[in-house]
């Protein structure tokens, strides 16, 4: 379910992506440096302080932090598409930080590592490896076969778009009911000041919709939904060899329904901004 959601999703943002914009995101990279900044640094950081403050500790916390230091989730282009954000930046942001996540994962587990009592021993580094393979894989194949119809058969790639984005837009409201329904009597198990942290951090990753030197609303849509949506798929491929599996899986997840929540309530705002004629841009 979660592979055909993101072919779906990736094959409706190809069709409205042109070879063109990819070549402006490259010429013009301060929205991308502003989302590996946001994702890398500030994310992670802001939940291990939040987290050592409010004393929310055991695997709880190692499922928080290992959401917040995983970057690049499959479905942040199709959130920053509804968003009206600039979806050559999104897709191109969405693929970096899915690579960059490799590295930030462990490194953050790293300096967490004496509190929270989860080693690099823990890390399949190499089937983590795949996973992100497999997933920019699953990504790039529909992007550039969208792009494709959309260069080549302009007509046809309108008709694709309105299937794959419907198909794509099932399946995650799917997910993400299943997840609620099939965990709704365990996420008490989750403290409240866990939750508290969750919703800052994803809190953080909307804020980078104000960041300086983004330009206007379709930019900062784009870099707000790719730094919110986390790669819960890699987040969860870890936590399973987590000490405690049962309860830090059930936190990923927990911090999944707390992220689309608040990135769905982002939306219609940022569509709104996105439509102004005359946005002003910083």
């Amino acid at each position: 379910m979660l592979a055909a959601l993101l072919v779906a999703a990736m094959l409706a943002v190809g069709t409205t992506v042109e070879v063109a914009a990819l070549g402006r995101v490259l010429r013009r990279p301060a929205p991308v440096a502003v989302a590996l900044t946001v994702n890398v640094l500030v994310m992670p950081a802001v939940a291990l302080l939040l987290l050592d403050a409010l004393g929310v500790s055991g695997p709880v916390a190692v499922g928080i932090l290992l959401a917040a230091a995983a970057p690049g989730g499959g479905s942040g282009a199709l959130l920053a598409h509804h968003a009206r954000g600039d979806a050559a930046l999104s897709v191109s942001a969405q693929a970096l930080l899915a690579l960059v996540g490799l590295v930030a994962l462990p490194a953050w587990l790293t300096v967490a590592d004496s509190r929270v009592g989860l080693g690099l021993s823990a890390l399949p580094v190499g089937g983590a490896v795949l996973l992100v393979a497999g997933s920019l894989a699953g990504q790039l194949v529909p992007l550039l076969v969208g792009m494709s119809l959309r260069a080549r058969r302009p007509d046809l790639a309108a008709r694709v778009h309105a299937v794959a984005r419907r198909i794509a837009d099932v399946l995650l409201a799917g997910i993400v009911l299943w997840s609620l329904v099939a965990n709704a009597d365990r996420l008490g198990e989750v403290p409240g000041a866990a939750y508290l942290v969750m919703a800052v951090v994803v809190a953080v990753g909307l804020v980078s919709y104000a960041a300086p030197g983004l330009g206007g609303a379709a930019a900062r849509g784009a870099v707000a939904m790719t730094t919110t949506v986390r790669n819960l798929s890699l987040a969860l491929f870890v936590a399973a060899f987590a000490p405690d599996a049962g309860q830090t899986i059930l936190t990923v997840l927990a911090y999944g329904l707390v992220m689309y929540a608040v990135a769905v309530a982002a939306i219609a705002p940022m569509r709104r901004a996105a439509a102004r004629p005359f946005a002003v841009k910083s």
